[in-house]
């Protein structure tokens, strides 16, 4: 089977700007991935291709997801869109984030800061319903007295469009390599998370899955996806009311209830939705054994 996602950049930046569309600059193409795909067919192998950017970049993928046998989309209510595209026998699939228990599990409670954390980015520019969840969401934490500290995915870049705002009680610090985000969820008393798309049954921040796998005890804006699947194992809160109450509470340390739902999230997770699973999902419609 050969499996390509909606990379911007893949591992080492070897794809950077060869999967994705870029119709201002024509020098950017999928040509690599073209002949890759090919190589496949010409030897008989299942192409697959997953799109974890949908619904929000569904328009920047749609020319690269067409060339594979098999589509997978987080979001189901895309499913229509690509057939649209491919035609109504077109081999498209719902294939949900999945967590990888090497880096996201569970080994018991043993919080070392009494302070909330995110991991993610925060942007000015694009994204103004998540950008409002998160502002609310900082702001309730740090005026709680519970503290914050975010470990800023974009750090590395020099544009002003994706520096957070600074906060009393808030500490921000570089990006961490993916592995290392398992550990910050459990180290830290609260995780939280804002979800970008908030009316699909399927699609959630993967973040949401990772806190939960590690047993933390996580705090996430609605969404129709974590109302339908993940409410029992989070507190997801809807307005800046709820938040303050919240924090007020979390800021003393957590319940019994709070841990028993955390370690009863980290079971549902490591039960239905790591990447074996996925691949039993994906195996089974290809048809590969």
């Amino acid at each position: 089977m050969l499996f390509v996602e909606s990379a911007w950049q893949g591992r080492w930046n070897r794809w950077k700007y060869k999967i994705a569309s870029y119709p201002d600059h024509p020098e950017r193409n999928n040509d690599k991935l073209k002949r890759l795909v090919q190589k496949a067919k010409d030897r008989g192998i299942p192409t697959v291709f997953w799109n974890k950017e949908d619904s929000v970049h569904f328009d920047r993928f749609i020319d690269s997801a067409k060339l594979f046998d098999h589509v997978f989309t987080v979001d189901e209510t895309c499913i229509p869109r690509y057939k649209a595209v491919m035609g109504e026998d077109a081999s498209v699939h719902t294939l949900m984030f999945a967590v990888q228990p090497k880096f996201h599990f569970f080994d018991g409670f043993n919080f070392k800061y009494h302070r909330a954390n995110f991991v993610g980015s925060y942007s000015h520019h694009i994204h103004n319903a998540r950008r409002q969840w998160q502002d609310q969401l900082f702001h309730s934490v740090t005026d709680s007295g519970l503290g914050l500290t975010v470990f800023d995915r974009n750090s590395g870049r020099k544009s002003d469009n994706y520096r957070y705002p600074i906060l009393p009680k808030m500490e921000i610090k570089r990006a961490v390599k993916y592995p290392k985000t398992g550990q910050i969820y459990k180290d830290y008393l609260v995780s939280l998370n804002v979800n970008t798309i908030t009316d699909s049954p399927t699609m959630f921040s993967r973040r949401l899955v990772e806190i939960l796998a590690c047993g933390g005890i996580a705090v996430t804006t609605p969404a129709l996806s974590v109302e339908e699947r993940f409410k029992d194992y989070c507190h997801v809160v809807h307005n800046e009311e709820e938040m303050r109450e919240l924090f007020k509470r979390l800021k003393y340390g957590p319940s019994q209830e709070d841990l028993e739902r955390a370690r009863a999230g980290a079971e549902y997770v490591a039960k239905y939705h790591t990447w074996a699973h996925r691949l039993e999902e994906i195996a089974k419609v290809i048809g590969l054994k």
